[in-house]
Protein backbone atom coordinates (compact mmCIF):
# COMPACT_ATOMS: atom_id res chain seq x y z
CA UNK A 1 0.00 0.00 0.00
CA UNK A 2 0.97 3.36 -1.14
CA UNK A 3 0.99 6.16 1.56
CA UNK A 4 3.40 8.44 0.50
CA UNK A 5 2.47 10.98 -2.32
CA UNK A 6 2.98 14.48 -3.92
CA UNK A 7 -0.08 17.09 -4.78
CA UNK A 8 0.72 19.87 -7.12
CA UNK A 9 -1.29 23.17 -7.95
CA UNK A 10 -1.83 24.95 -4.60
CA UNK A 11 -0.58 28.18 -4.07
CA UNK A 12 3.17 28.95 -3.01
CA UNK A 13 3.03 28.84 0.83
CA UNK A 14 -0.16 27.67 1.06
CA UNK A 15 -0.65 25.20 4.30
CA UNK A 16 -1.66 21.79 3.05
CA UNK A 17 -3.88 19.96 5.31
CA UNK A 18 -5.30 16.00 5.14
CA UNK A 19 -8.31 15.50 7.28
CA UNK A 20 -9.24 11.83 8.38
CA UNK A 21 -13.06 10.69 7.86
CA UNK A 22 -13.97 11.69 11.26
CA UNK A 23 -12.57 15.47 10.57
CA UNK A 24 -9.09 14.93 12.27
CA UNK A 25 -6.12 16.21 11.03
CA UNK A 26 -3.72 13.44 9.95
CA UNK A 27 -0.91 15.68 8.10
CA UNK A 28 -0.05 19.33 7.76
CA UNK A 29 2.90 20.68 5.59
CA UNK A 30 3.14 23.84 3.78
CA UNK A 31 3.55 24.00 -0.14
CA UNK A 32 6.63 25.22 -1.61
CA UNK A 33 7.88 27.94 -4.19
CA UNK A 34 6.54 25.56 -6.81
CA UNK A 35 2.77 24.77 -5.50
CA UNK A 36 3.97 21.24 -4.50
CA UNK A 37 3.64 19.50 -1.07
CA UNK A 38 4.77 16.03 0.02
CA UNK A 39 2.15 13.70 1.10
CA UNK A 40 3.04 10.98 3.52
CA UNK A 41 0.73 9.18 5.53
CA UNK A 42 1.42 6.89 8.74
CA UNK A 43 1.59 3.45 7.42
CA UNK A 44 -1.59 0.97 6.92
CA UNK A 45 -3.61 3.74 7.16
CA UNK A 46 -6.50 2.92 4.05
CA UNK A 47 -9.21 5.17 4.03
CA UNK A 48 -10.91 8.49 2.48
CA UNK A 49 -9.06 11.58 3.29
CA UNK A 50 -10.01 15.31 2.95
CA UNK A 51 -6.58 17.01 1.31
CA UNK A 52 -6.90 20.90 1.69
CA UNK A 53 -4.90 24.10 0.30
CA UNK A 54 -5.94 27.08 0.75
CA UNK A 55 -9.44 27.75 -0.73
CA UNK A 56 -9.14 23.99 -2.36
CA UNK A 57 -10.45 20.75 -1.53
CA UNK A 58 -10.43 17.69 -2.92
CA UNK A 59 -10.95 13.84 -2.01
CA UNK A 60 -7.89 11.13 -1.45
CA UNK A 61 -8.82 7.31 -1.42
CA UNK A 62 -5.83 5.10 -0.17
CA UNK A 63 -6.33 1.51 -0.70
Amino acid sequence: MKTEGEGTGAAAGAPVTVLGAVGRVVLATTADAGGTAALALPPGQSGVYIVRAGTQALRLTVQ
